[in-house]
Formats: C-alpha cells, sequence, structure tokens
C-alpha cells in the first residue's frame, strides 16, 4: 500500500482532503491508498442532510467552526486538529469485506499502543466500549473508499454544540451524553499523536507517493465543486441566525440575519437602545452578500460610525456582539 503525501505542509480546507480521496479513487490501477489528515475544526454533513436542521449555525460562527457537504452518506461529523482522518482506497469489494480488513487491522494497531480496541457492528472501533474510530464507505466505478476518525484529542463540547441543534436546557447533558459514548487515544495510551501516526503508517505502507502540482491542481478543481453554493446549501437553503445581548451604556440587542445559501440576505435589529435615525437599511446595504465571518463585517464597515445611528453605539461594539470574545 502506497502512503500518499502532499508536496507542502500548508493548511488546507476539509473539502481538499475529500476531493484528493475522489482524485485517487478515479485511477485505473490495483493501487491501494492510504493518508492521514488533519483540519482547523469543521463540521461535514451527509450528503441528503439539511444542514440548517442539522447543525447550530450560530454556534459553528460564533466558534469559527467550518460546514462542508460531502459526497457520500450519512450522518454530520466533527473534526478538529485533536482528531486523526484515515482515509484507505482500495479496489472495489463488498463493503462488510472491505470494512473488516480494514477496521480489524486498525484496532491491532491501536492495541500496539497499550489500548484494548474492538471492532463493533458495521463500522466502529471501541476502546473499554465507548467509540474512538467511526468510519464510512462509499465506492466509485473503480475503487472503494473508507474514511473514518481516530479520536486522539477532539474537543467533545464543540462535537456537541456544533451539530446538535441550540438546545440550552439540554446541551450541557448532552456534552455528559457523548462523554460517556465517544472516548479520546489519550485516555488509554501515553503515545503521542506525531508516534501514533508514524506506526499506522509504517505498519499499513510500504511505498510512498508523493503528489505533483498538476495532481493537487486537478484536486483543486475537484474542490471546488463542494464549495458552490448549491452543492453546499441545496434546495432548502434560507434560515435565520439570532444573535441577542446587551452593551454597557447602549442597551439590549436581538439581531437577526436572514440567510439565503450562507450569505446575508437582510437582517433585524430589536432592542431598548436609542435609535437616531434607522440604521436597519444602511447595515443591509453593508451586509447583504457577505457570510457571518468577522473579517467579512469588519471589511463592509470599516468608515461606517454607527453612533450616528443609534446613541453611543460604537461600531466595534456592535460587531463584537456577533463574535464576542472567548471570554465574553
Amino acid at each position: 500500500m502506497k502512503h500518499i503525501l502532499l508536496p507542502d505542509s500548508r493548511e488546507r480546507r476539509l473539502v481538499f482532503y475529500l476531493a484528493m480521496e475522489e482524485f485517487l479513487a478515479r485511477e485505473n490501477n490495483d493501487e491501494e491508498a492510504f493518508f492521514i489528515w488533519q483540519v482547523a475544526p469543521t463540521v461535514i454533513c451527509g450528503r441528503n442532510q439539511n444542514i440548517e436542521a442539522e447543525v447550530n449555525l450560530d454556534y459553528c460562527h460564533k466558534n469559527k467552526i467550518n460546514v462542508f457537504r460531502r459526497k457520500s452518506g450519512g450522518g454530520c461529523v466533527y473534526s478538529d486538529e485533536g482528531n486523526m482522518m484515515l482515509t484507505w482506497i482500495t479496489r472495489s469489494e463488498g463493503v462488510q469485506q472491505t470494512f473488516d480488513r480494514y477496521l480489524q487491522r486498525i484496532a491491532e494497531l491501536l492495541n500496539d499502543t497499550g489500548a484494548r480496541a474492538t471492532v463493533s457492528g458495521r463500522n466502529d472501533i471501541l476502546i473499554d466500549g465507548r467509540k474512538v474510530s467511526g468510519n464510512a464507505f462509499y465506492q466509485t466505478p473503480a475503487k472503494s473508499i473508507v474514511h473514518g476518525t481516530l479520536l486522539y484529542q477532539t474537543n467533545f463540547e464543540h462535537l456537541v454544540r456544533a451539530i446538535t441543534p441550540a438546545q440550552s436546557k439540554t446541551e450541557s447533558k448532552g456534552v455528559a451524553s457523548v462523554r460517556q459514548r465517544v472516548t479520546n487515544l489519550t485516555e488509554h495510551t501515553n503515545w503521542s499523536k506525531e508516534d501514533v501516526k508514524q506506526h499506522l503508517i509504517q505498519a499499513l505502507c510500504d511505498e510512498e507517493r508523493v503528489l505533483t502540482p498538476e495532481e493537487i491542481k486537478a484536486i483543486e478543481e475537484i474542490e471546488a465543486t463542494y464549495l458552490t453554493d448549491d452543492f453546499l446549501w441545496g434546495r432548502n437553503s434560507a434560515c435565520h441566525l439570532t444573535y441577542e445581548g446587551r452593551i454597557d451604556g447602549v442597551g439590549g440587542f436581538t439581531v437577526r440575519f436572514r440567510m439565503q445559501s450562507g450569505k446575508i440576505d437582510g437582517l433585524t435589529l430589536e432592542g431598548d437602545f436609542f435609535v437616531l435615525q434607522d440604521p436597519v437599511p444602511l447595515l443591509e446595504e453593508c451586509l447583504r452578500g457577505q457570510p457571518i465571518q468577522e473579517d467579512a463585517f469588519r471589511k463592509a464597515l470599516a468608515g461606517v460610525d454607527l453612533g450616528a445611528y443609534i446613541y453611543r453605539l460604537r461600531t466595534e461594539d456592535w460587531i463584537q456582539l456577533v463574535f464576542p470574545k472567548p471570554d465574553q
């Protein structure tokens, strides 16, 4: 099996690696491929899921968690720098046969670290009864792809809150429940993340293949198909995001953004602040077509004095209402 390497170490989006899987699986040869990848905090939804119904977009926006859709089915998955994503590409064969061969081997290798890993059901690996790895399968005409998680030191609070729709009364229980059902590998081994990665690579692979600049360009062309509004948001693309807070000396605010395909289409503003002139037309003009991203807001509102519209309001304070600092 060949270990697939990139020609540089720059950070890439999760969908780049999904496109990389596609690219390798399209090759009409007998070559088996394996690679390990990690990404910034990201939620990845199944092909047929309604993102607005499955993802807490408000939490994701506030915590800088990316949201993408994959082309295979299944449910939402959260990944971050503490999670290792594993991809294995092989010649097409039966689903269960492929899962069995892959999962048993990964479980054996995890046991080498001192963990007590076992395969459970169709696609999970457990340690002491708790999931440490969940995996999915899909086929191309030429090959099969198995990809999945290996929880090394994942942020479980993000995992719960990003995927579960906001329910303030049950969120803390949800985190506790997940901690009972899943586990990080760090709880069962003193091996470093790099040690685990190298152990998997050396045990599974006997060759290396570094992708060429031309191959990277072809992968990026596939990646672009994941980034269109139509693919990401689908037909049910309208939703609302609400932000609430109080600005000292100004008043309480409730801001509701009307979203279309992940971009601002309009907004409403409520609260007990003192209005000097209606700020909504100006805010809509500045922000329409923008994503809920702090840098986009700062650029769109550069030079705008919201104090001329709402008494004592600083534009910076209003931006921080939507994008609070971590300790706020």
